[in-house]
C-alpha cells in the first residue's frame, strides 16, 4: 500500500534541535491510509529475519509502477547491487548486454541472463533478488553485516539514479515520519538537547498528558520509567517516551526554577504535531502554518475562528505565515485552499501513471471569503506550502509576500516496505490553476520584501514593478536551467523570516487600496495565462 507525499526532505536535526516527543520532528508527510504506528524499534519478527532479497523486489515493482520517468533497470540494477555488495571489497559486478555476473576475488559467484525489456521491473527485481542472495551465501562479510544496513546502501544507491526527491527511510526514520503525518503514541512534550548535554522541556502541548501531569517549559529531564536519561542522546530519551496510546510512563525531573525534584506519572495519548499556532498582532491575526498533517486544517480553522472572537468586527485580516513550511500531506494542502477558495481548481498533477493523473477542484461551502490574506514565503517554503501560496495567488484570493520559495513541484508516493521502512518515489509534478509547474522554479511573491527599503514608504510602485516578472513566470511551462537560474535571481530565495516581513503584511492588510491593488496584480497575471 502505498501513501502520496509531498514533503521534500528529512530536516537533519542537530543536537540542539527540538524533538516532540513520541516520534522526531521531521519533515516528510503523506496521505495516511495507514493505522499510525505507536511502538518504537523494530517488531520482533521483522527484525528476526529480514528479507532483503523481497526488499529488492518490492521497490522494483514500485519503481517500474510508479516513478513519473520510466527508470532503465539495466542501469539502475547495477548500481543497487554496488550499493549491496559495498561492505565487502572482494564482491565485483561484471555486466554485458545478456548477462550480469557476480565475481568473489575473480573467480565467478554466480551469472544470471539479464531481462530483455529494460523497463520491466519485476523481471529485473528478481534477478538481482537471485545475485543478492548468492552473493550473501559466498561473502562472510556480508553474512556477518546489519541487514538493516545492507538494505540502506542498496536503497541509497537506488534512490541516488531516480531524482533529487525520491529516497529510502530506514525503519526508524519512517517511524518518525509516520508520526509526523498521522500523530502516534506518546507524551506532548517539545524538548531539545542543550550544550551542556542536558535534556530540557521547551513547550508543553495544550491538552496533552504532560500537560494535564504538571510538566513545565524549563523542566530538566533526568530519568524516565526509573532509567537516566543524563548524558543519553535525544534520541534515547525519544524512544523511552514514546510507545502505544494509554500505557504508562513516569518521568523525573529537575525544575530548574525551584531548584528541586519532581515525579510525575502519565498514561500515553494520541500525540499530533502542532502545525498551527495564532498570535494576535493588533487588528491582525498571525496564523503559523509549519507543516501540513492530519490535523491542520481542523486547527487552521479553529484558530481563525478564535482570531475573529478575539479581534472582533476590526479584524483587518489574515497573515498566513508559511516561511520554512517544508510541505506535508496532499490532501491536506487542498483542504488548506478549500478553507479560502470556494470553488474551481486549486491545483493539478501529471505524471506517468494513470492515477497520477489528476485535476484538484474545490466545492467548499464553507469558505472564508470576506477577511484579506497575505502568505508569508521564502526559500524554505516547499510542497504543500507552494500549492496553497500559488493557488491563493493565482486564484486571486491572497497576495503572497516574502522571496522565491523552495521550487519543489512533484508529488512522491510512499511505498512501506517488509523491512517497517519506506521508499519515497516521486511520481507527478505539479501545476498552479494557471498551469504554470513551479518545480525548480519555485512561487515568485508578489512582493518581494527584500526589494522594500522602507515599509512606510511601500506603495502602489513597488507593486507594479514586479508585474512584468510575475508574467514572465506564469508564461513558462518547460523552463530550461538557465531561464530558472535568471528567473530566481529577480527575488533570490531567503532562508531567514524577519519581522519586517510580518510588518509589510500588516501594511497591506491595513491599507484597503493597496491590497486591492497588490490582489489585482497577481490575479490578472494568471488570468491572463
Amino acid at each position: 500500500m502505498s501513501r502520496q507525499l509531498i514533503s521534500f526532505f528529512r530536516l537533519a536535526l542537530p543536537q540542539t534541535a527540538a524533538i516532540l516527543l513520541a516520534g522526531a520532528l521531521v519533515a516528510s508527510c503523506a496521505t495516511s491510509t495507514e493505522a499510525p504506528q505507536a511502538q518504537s524499534g523494530l517488531s520482533p519478527a521483522v527484525a528476526a529475519d529480514v528479507n532483503i532479497e523481497r526488499i529488492v523486489l518490492q521497490a522494483y515493482r514500485a519503481i517500474g509502477d510508479r516513478h513519473l520517468y520510466e527508470p532503465n533497470f539495466r542501469a539502475l540494477s547495477a548500481e543497487t547491487y554496488r550499493g549491496f555488495a559495498g561492505a565487502d571489497a572482494a564482491l565485483s559486478l561484471e555486466t554485458t548486454d545478456v548477462a550480469f555476473s557476480v565475481k568473489r576475488d575473480g573467480r565467478e559467484v554466480m551469472t544470471r541472463p539479464t531481462p530483455a525489456d529494460n523497463s520491466d521491473g519485476r523481471a529485473w527485481g528478481g534477478m538481482l533478488a537471485e545475485l543478492f542472495a548468492g552473493s550473501m551465501a559466498s561473502s562472510p562479510t556480508l553474512q556477518d553485516s546489519d541487514r538493516q544496513a545492507l538494505i540502506r546502501q542498496a536503497m541509497a544507491a537506488t534512490t541516488k539514479q531516480l531524482d533529487r526527491n525520491s529516497r529510502y527511510a530506514d525503519p526508524d526514520e519512517a517511524r518518525d515520519n509516520r508520526f509526523q503525518r498521522d500523530g502516534g503514541g506518546g507524551i506532548g512534550i517539545t524538548v531539545e538537547r542543550t550544550e551542556e548535554k542536558r535534556t530540557m522541556i521547551r513547550a508543553v502541548q495544550d491538552g496533552s498528558p504532560s500537560a494535564k501531569a504538571g510538566l513545565q517549559p524549563g523542566d530538566q529531564i533526568l530519568a524516565v520509567n526509573g532509567e537516566p536519561m543524563i548524558d543519553r542522546p535525544l534520541a534515547d530519551v525519544v524512544h523511552q517516551l514514546r510507545g502505544t496510546v494509554g500505557t504508562p510512563v513516569t518521568l523525573k525531573v529537575l525544575r530548574t526554577a525551584q531548584g528541586r525534584e519532581l515525579t510525575f506519572g502519565m498514561k500515553r495519548g494520541r500525540i499530533i504535531p502542532t502545525t498551527v499556532v495564532y498570535e494576535r498582532r493588533g487588528d491582525v491575526a498571525l496564523i503559523t502554518l509549519s507543516g501540513f498533517n492530519t490535523a491542520t486544517t481542523d486547527k487552521l480553522r479553529t484558530a481563525i475562528e478564535k482570531a475573529r472572537a478575539e479581534i472582533g468586527p476590526s479584524i483587518a485580516g489574515l497573515i498566513i505565515d508559511m516561511r520554512g513550511n517544508r510541505g506535508g500531506l496532499l490532501d491536506q494542502a487542498q483542504a488548506v485552499a478549500e478553507v479560502f477558495i470556494g470553488d474551481g481548481t486549486i491545483f493539478s498533477t501529471q505524471g506517468r501513471h494513470p492515477d497520477s493523473r489528476r485535476t484538484y477542484k474545490s466545492s467548499n461551502p464553507r469558505k472564508i471569503d470576506d477577511l484579506p490574506v497575505v502568505v508569508l514565503m521564502n526559500g524554505g517554503s516547499a510542497s504543500a506550502a507552494e500549492i496553497v501560496a500559488a493557488a491563493l495567488q493565482d486564484r486571486g484570493r491572497a497576495v503572497v509576500v516574502g522571496s522565491t520559495s523552495y521550487g519543489k513541484g512533484t508529488v512522491q508516493t510512499v511505498v512501506r516496505l517488509a523491512n517497517e521502512g519506506e521508499l519515497i518515489l516521486t511520481w507527478s509534478r505539479l501545476q498552479a490553476p494557471s498551469g504554470y509547474t513551479w518545480n525548480e522554479l519555485g512561487v515568485l511573491p508578489s512582493i518581494c520584501t527584500a526589494k522594500v527599503a522602507d515599509v512606510g514608504q511601500f506603495s502602489t510602485t513597488l507593486v507594479d514593478a514586479n508585474q512584468t516578472s510575475l508574467m514572465r513566470w506564469h508564461a513558462l511551462r518547460n523552463p530550461t536551467s538557465q531561464e530558472v537560474t535568471d528567473l530566481r535571481k529577480i527575488c533570490p530565495p531567503g532562508d531567514n523570516s524577519p519581522e519586517r516581513d510580518i510588518e509589510i503584511a500588516s501594511r497591506l492588510l491595513r491599507d484597503s487600496t493597496l491590497y486591492a491593488h497588490a490582489l489585482q496584480v497577481g490575479t490578472y497575471q494568471a488570468a491572463r495565462q
